[in-house]
């Protein structure tokens, strides 16, 4: 039986490394793109990239690992359907159930690795990637040019164009600086308010400043020295009203509404399980829509890693029943189960969006779908 086991194994093992690498290239694609522009780019550190690269990484396997261990499951029963080996086995006196239990046992080994590292670890490396873009992004704003305008700077709380004239080689100050500011005061503030007003002009001027960056709050700091502050009125443009200043500090960041307080605002997919707890009795009277939204994404972060033992139970009795006989036919099937899994989870969601009574067994109900449906397909097929 030891030998029969491990020839179960090894024939998994194949398919679902190919599964691996493809779906994981697939999701990874992307990226590649955006890392090649960034590699590109004058004055950035290749070892940050690859760092951020390498934080990122774990993630992306959170997603095509159970991907791809439904292709091999697909892909290697099938074949073993389609060549008779397992009607062999089965002739030979092997419970159709001691062929299956290797192949549960690795899915079950799986899901719960998955879910020790949901719990804490890959929420850590979703915000230590965070913070390589944030190095990035400061390592890109220190090799501006002088001399030259430069627009969408990343905030998305205001659009920025800035200019300079020169910097210092010795300190990296910069000099001359001219930046306009154009941002509602929805937009600056945060807030949502029923009488939107038109977005606001201003022009800052200032003799010096330079760039830094605060990893505590997580934004590219600007600090201004000897300076005024133009805001442009446009019902009535000929008003000058001018503030002077000897210093002033602007922070730039891609996510600065997601500060507040001066505090760094965690996504959902940044947080750990307690903090995702932590977040949803906070939220629970002050922000339901917040509350809500860190309940569902706790849900999944149980419900998730169990999709290993769900493909895995659908996969080996429908790879057995529909006997796929290539590469092409099993990775159809795995994008069509695929499809189902992602309707459902996108429906437990919705739910949970709305505070639904039935929210957790909605968020679950991937997985009580396709590992009930592949546990009756098991049942019937040790039944001949």
């Amino acid at each position: 039986m030891i030998i029969l086991k491990r020839y179960v194994l090894r024939e998994l093992l194949g398919p679902t490394l190919l599964g691996l690498l493809f779906f994981t290239f697939l999701l990874f694609v992307t990226q590649i793109f955006k890392l090649t522009d960034i590699l590109l780019s004058d004055g950035v550190n290749p070892v940050l990239v690859g760092n951020f690269a390498l934080c990122l990484l774990p993630s992306l396997l959170s997603f095509t690992i159970p991907c791809s261990i439904l292709v091999g499951v697909l892909i290697s029963f099938g074949r073993l359907a389609t060549d008779n080996e397992i009607l062999a086995m089965r002739t030979s006196g092997v419970h159709l159930i001691t062929i299956f239990k290797p192949i549960i046992h690795v899915g079950f080994f799986v899901s719960v690795l998955m879910l020790i590292l949901n719990y804490a670890a890959l929420p850590s490396l979703t915000l230590k990637s965070n913070d390589y873009i944030y190095q990035i992004e400061f390592q890109l704003f220190n090799t501006l040019k002088p001399g030259r305008f430069y627009e969408d700077l990343g905030s998305d709380n205001a659009e920025i164009t800035f200019y300079f004239g020169e910097r210092e080689e010795k300190t990296g100050d910069l000099k001359h600086i001219h930046m306009k500011i154009v941002a509602s005061e929805e937009q600056l503030t945060g807030e949502k308010k029923k009488d939107k007003k038109p977005p606001t002009e201003t022009l800052l001027i200032a003799e010096r400043g330079k760039i830094s960056v605060d990893k505590d709050t997580r934004t590219i700091r600007f600090h201004f020295f000897n300076g005024s502050l133009h805001p442009i009125e446009k019902d009535d443009p000929t008003q000058n009203n001018v503030i002077f200043f000897k210093e002033l500090v602007r922070n730039i960041n891609p996510s600065l509404s997601r500060m507040k307080g001066g505090v760094y605002q965690k996504k959902n997919k940044e947080m750990t399980v307690p903090e995702l707890v932590a977040n949803v009795e906070l939220n629970r009277h002050k922000s339901p829509k917040t509350a809500n939204e860190s309940r569902v994404a706790l849900w999944q972060r149980f419900s998730n890693p169990l999709a290993c033992l769900a493909f895995v139970l659908i996969g080996m009795p429908l790879a057995v029943y529909i006997r796929p006989s290539g590469k092409s036919s099993g990775f159809a099937i795995s994008f069509a189960l695929l499809f189902v899994y992602y309707v459902l989870m996108k429906w437990g969601s919705s739910l949970g969006k709305v505070n639904h009574p039935m929210t957790p067994l909605a968020v679950f109900s991937p997985n009580l779908v396709l590992g009930c449906l592949g546990g009756m397909l098991i049942y019937f097929q040790t039944l001949k």
